[in-house]
């Protein structure tokens, strides 16, 4: 039987790490039915920092089943904690808190389990020292923070999964159900993590969280030029737009404030321009039926299919695809629906 620790930080995702836990419990349930192998596959086990209950972000408390000490994982699945969206002093006080975390995490590496993140529990691996040399994924919101506090670690915030092979991590708060899928058909088998996807009625499986991005736009940075150029790319971004223009705004010279937009904010003030404008369209997407041509037009884009291609590569789909999957605006009832009501 595979021994599983599901780890539960303060402030977690409390329903994400009983997410974690239903779903092994499912997989065990699935393995019993007809056609499958007839035992059970998971033991799983809810621990904690201290091996004392921990409060959800929610308020919800979370209590371990078992002393973390006593416990040797095959493999170990690492919630999230809401403190690594919040301020680098906040994030830093929280990574010392859970510092006696670190050597029992690398122990159980060392012995050869494989160890999983989910959402910002990347953090933890990072601080442990088990995503040296790896590929990591966090969620998209978190991005930011991780870039600025491991800048030597490769991120890719773009995929929802990554697999290292001893070392997974999952991108946001419910791809804790995508990293059970996956680890249920790599440890079990596809046939199994098939049963638990239709009896859950999950999606088998999302590869991207890109479609979930929001743009916010940097602006925890001193470079007033630069907030005030910002401030202006927002309000007259669906107009014409020339750099040189936004420069003059700021009150410096071309190539000094492209310099000092990109130290600021990460982003090049055209690249800047287009995030913005792509996603006004988002918005336009999911909250009306307008045609496509005329929200392209709206967010100040006259190259119809320009726009398209940087839409699809910003966020991973076409516009349609989009909307069809996040609008919520019903269709219009048309006129002989409407008379057939009456």
């Amino acid at each position: 039987m595979i021994k599983v620790a599901v780890v539960a930080l303060p402030n977690c995702h409390a329903s994400g790490v009983y997410g974690v836990m239903d779903f092994f419990a499912t997989a065990n349930y699935c393995a019993r039915l007809p056609g499958q192998r007839g035992k059970l596959m998971f033991d799983c086990q809810l621990v904690t920092l201290d091996n004392q209950p921990v409060r959800g972000y929610s308020g919800a408390l979370v209590t371990p089943t078992c002393e973390r000490e006593s416990l040797q994982p095959d493999l170990v699945v690492v919630g999230s904690g809401a403190e690594a969206v919040a301020s680098p002093a906040h994030l830093e006080r929280s990574m010392r808190e859970l510092a006696p975390l670190f050597p029992w995490l690398r122990a159980a590496f060392d012995d050869g389990a494989l160890v999983a993140s989910v959402c910002t529990g990347s953090f933890v691996l990072a601080e442990a020292g088990l995503l040296e040399g790896q590929v990591a994924t966090t969620h998209w919101r978190a991005a930011p923070m991780f870039r600025l506090r491991y800048p030597q670690l490769r991120l890719d915030d773009h995929q929802l999964l990554v697999d290292n092979g001893q070392v997974i991590c999952a991108g946001g708060a419910t791809a804790y159900t995508d990293l059970c899928l996956y680890l249920v058909e790599r440890l079990a088998s596809p046939a199994l993590a098939l049963a638990c996807s239709k009896l859950l009625v999950l999606d088998n499986r999302r590869s991207e969280q890109t479609p979930y991005m929001t743009f916010f736009g940097h602006k925890a940075h001193n470079d007033l030029a630069v907030q005030k150029a910002q401030a202006w790319l927002e309000q007259h971004y669906s107009g014409p737009v020339a750099i040189d223009e936004v420069a003059a705004v700021a009150g410096l010279g071309n190539r000094t404030f492209k310099r000092r937009f990109k130290e600021a904010t990460g982003e090049t003030p055209l690249s800047y321009l287009q995030q913005l404008r792509v996603e006004a369209a988002k918005h336009l997407l999911e909250s009306s039926r307008e045609q496509t041509s005329q929200i392209i037009w709206q967010v100040g884009y006259e190259d119809a299919s320009s726009f398209r291609r940087l839409f699809k590569r910003t966020v991973g789909c076409t516009m349609e695809q989009y909307r069809s999957r996040f609008s919520y605006v019903s269709p219009a009832v048309s006129a002989s629906a409407q008379a057939l009501a009456h």
